[in-house]
């Protein structure tokens, strides 16, 4: 399969990449089995870009794809996966980039997806608690430190961006975008293009969240 530049990052993708938010446990039960065949599939069909997230099941999604992924080599596979969401008791998410929340959160999925480094770390969603400098700053160290290689945002308008990038340039940017959702186009789209900013948009196919 032909791959394509992710934006500034240079990391070479498959044009569509393998998602594995169903595999966390928000839409039921998950078929293990069947959700290893299908990474492999999509693996052995060319597909080399596999994007998830610790808050999806926190671990539960991150685990399968290593899984999945065991015994190929590291360098011919790119993973995403995203941080900055922590469990609530009772249930449910809050959003949590503080620098401590990041770091332990990092470490998580490292272990989770059973591998050295990250090759893309995107911040989940804005936290509106903690300045973006002390997220950034602590993802350029993360970075330094070779855990992960790239770094990106997930859900943040063009003004979050430029604000997040004055510390450390957004890479990419992973937003909802299908037929009945098409705000981006208006400034979040222009702005990725004008600063060379990779996107892997979520929820192509329609969803209501």
């Amino acid at each position: 399969m032909e791959k394509i530049r992710l934006g500034r990052s240079g990391l070479e993708v498959s044009p569509i990449a393998f998602g594995t938010w169903q595999l966390g446990g928000d839409w039921g039960a998950t078929d293990e089995e069947a959700a290893v065949a299908a990474i492999r599939r999509a693996a052995d069909s060319g597909i080399n870009f596999f994007d998830t997230a610790q808050a999806y099941g926190f671990g539960a999604s991150e685990t399968i794809l290593a899984k999945a992924l065991k015994g190929r080599p590291r360098d011919q596979v790119v993973i995403a996966t995203k941080g900055g969401l922590r469990p609530i008791a009772g249930g449910g998410v809050e959003r949590d980039s503080s620098p401590d929340w990041i770091r332990r959160s990092v470490d998580s999925s490292l272990e989770a997806l059973g591998t050295d480094y990250i090759d893309l770390y995107q911040v989940h969603w804005p936290d509106a608690k903690v300045p973006f400098e002390e997220t950034a700053g602590a993802l350029a160290e993360l970075k330094a430190a070779g855990k992960i290689r790239h770094v990106g945002v997930s859900n943040f308008d063009a003004d979050l961006m430029d604000e997040f990038s004055r510390t450390l340039p957004v890479e990419t940017l992973q937003p909802v975008y299908h037929l009945f959702r098409r705000d981006i186009e208006e400034s979040v789209l222009p702005y990725t293009k004008a600063h060379d900013i990779g996107v892997l948009v979520y929820g192509p196919l329609g969803h209501a969240c």
